[in-house]
């Protein structure tokens, strides 16, 4: 990784973590997109993507950060992989999810995302894949092998 290519990753690594943090029965969908949005807004302006005028003069409805991440957060992984589900209803234990937040920086020719898979249980959320490395300094390591 170069420089600038940790802090990108580690950005979208934080967008990843914060997710899944908040991934839990009883939140929608639409609540969850914003909350992360919130949170890409911040971290945008911390890593020199938006500027405190980009976020101000936003359209609530196409919001700044969406320059940057302009898909989905999650969806519903069920038989298909891009299973239907409501983003109004509440999320209930024994559903599965993704969480795939990206980074797309046009300017910089670079687009990083990271995307696992996780079970909701009564209390929270069960990452599926998580032996799998993970953070720059494990991958870094398991490249060098």
């Amino acid at each position: 990784f170069t420089r600038r290519q940790k802090t990108v990753y580690n950005a979208c690594l934080h967008l990843h973590q914060y997710a899944a943090s908040i991934l839990k029965p009883g939140i929608s969908i639409i609540d969850y997109t914003e909350k992360i949005g919130d949170e890409a807004t911040v971290i945008f302006q911390k890593i020199g993507l938006l500027k405190k005028s980009d976020v101000k003069n936003e359209n609530p409805e196409d919001r700044a950060y969406r320059k940057y991440l302009y898909h989905g957060i999650s969806h519903h992984l069920g038989i298909d992989v891009h299973d239907l589900g409501t983003r109004t209803e509440p999320i209930k234990a024994g559903m599965v999810f993704t969480i795939e937040p990206g980074i797309y920086i046009e300017e910089e020719q670079m687009g990083i995302r990271i995307e696992n898979n996780f079970w909701i249980t009564k209390n929270g959320n069960k990452d599926l894949m998580k032996n799998i490395p993970i953070t720059v300094e494990d991958i870094e390591a398991m490249m060098k092998k």
